[in-house]
């Protein structure tokens, strides 16, 4: 597609609806976003949600667009043609950089070799390559594709993800949390009931199946109990538009109930947005735990735990209902990605 095509139209294919030729082609500084997701997984639409909040209310002069998680070939072509000096090329954040989730890796290889001449950033991610034949090589992939770019900064956002991304990469490393706890959200007052088990059902997941059983048949002997999960199985897909709905409608229904049982890290994040008691198990490699530990444990109404007893978890869930939730203060950690985006 070229400058001329984007002048005819007022949609352009792959870009957010949000913008329009317009602005592609005005003269303001530029932020572009790769690999929007188009996914059901809400704590992924929360975080694209989180960081055009955060590019937008700090940094008000940039054009922030976004380029969908389905487009991003046509994308990078449309980007070159009107990509300029002090433009910023981001990828998106979340739990996708490394051998497990290889679509997203190799889309993030694309962006980061095809603008090496620009300032560019992997938003706050963790990192897992598997420690098999494949995960190596996928590794070496990625080292190819990222050591191309001069100009690349890696974030990360727990400790773990801090170490391995020093270790593999030559790039810049700067250290951040989460991106959706930048947020500042006020969420609605709704009536507490029962308990809500938030479990992955995806190649992450390690808690046993029958301790789930066991723990939600515990539960159920005083309240109702729900099973969900943060990625959406009533719909195919969450397009931009409808991201902030569906995000919304998942802090409610967390609000809404007296205690989150979880192993998700946004399941985690979001009870802490809504002040709700949640008790967090891990993943595969660690992304929940190290969050946790780095960032979130002075937190009152907030704790992990690996144990699988259910008496030493009643306790721990009699202190976590008792608790009045208290708060933490991120503004500051955050300061290393300010300082980037002011560069």
């Amino acid at each position: 597609m070229n400058e001329q095509t984007i002048k005819g139209t007022k949609r352009v294919k792959g870009v957010a609806p949000n913008v329009d030729a317009d602005a592609l082609l005005n003269d303001k500084r530029k932020v572009f976003l790769f690999g929007s997701p188009s996914y059901t997984n809400i704590g992924d639409q929360a975080i694209a949600y989180a960081e055009e909040k955060f590019i937008r209310n700090h940094f008000p002069y940039y054009e922030y667009i976004e380029i969908m998680d389905y487009a991003t070939d046509a994308g990078i072509e449309i980007v070159k043609k009107i990509i300029h000096e002090n433009d910023i090329v981001c990828f998106t954040g979340g739990g996708n950089l490394g051998s497990l989730y290889l679509d997203i890796e190799e889309d993030r290889r694309k962006v980061f070799a095809a603008f090496k001449d620009y300032k560019t950033i992997s938003l706050p991610q963790s990192v897992h390559f598997e420690d098999t034949e494949k995960g190596i090589l996928e590794k070496r992939k990625s080292q190819d594709a990222y050591h191309q770019n001069p100009n690349l900064t890696l974030v990360a956002r727990e400790s773990q993800t801090l170490e391995r991304l020093k270790n593999t990469f030559d790039s810049k490393v700067i250290y951040t949390p989460d991106m959706v706890l930048s947020l500042d959200i006020v969420p609605r007052e709704i009536e507490r009931e029962g308990v809500l088990f938030i479990l992955r059902a995806d190649k992450e997941k390690v808690t046993d199946e029958d301790f789930i059983s066991e723990l939600m048949r515990w539960a159920g002997e005083t309240t109702t109990v729900e099973r969900t999960d943060t990625v959406l199985s009533e719909v195919e897909t969450i397009d931009y538009e409808d991201r902030e709905k569906y995000f919304m409608k998942m802090l409610d229904r967390i609000r809404s109930k007296k205690l989150i049982i979880t192993d998700r890290l946004h399941a985690m994040i979001f009870s802490i947005i809504t002040k709700t008691p949640c008790l967090v198990f891990g993943n595969s490699y660690g992304k929940a735990k190290h969050s946790y530990t780095d960032w979130l444990e002075e937190l009152n109404f907030i704790e992990y735990t690996d144990k699988q007893d259910i008496d030493e978890l009643e306790q721990m869930i009699e202190r976590l209902l008792k608790a009045e939730p208290n708060d933490i203060d991120l503004s500051d950690d955050f300061e290393p990605l300010k300082e980037f985006f002011k560069g």
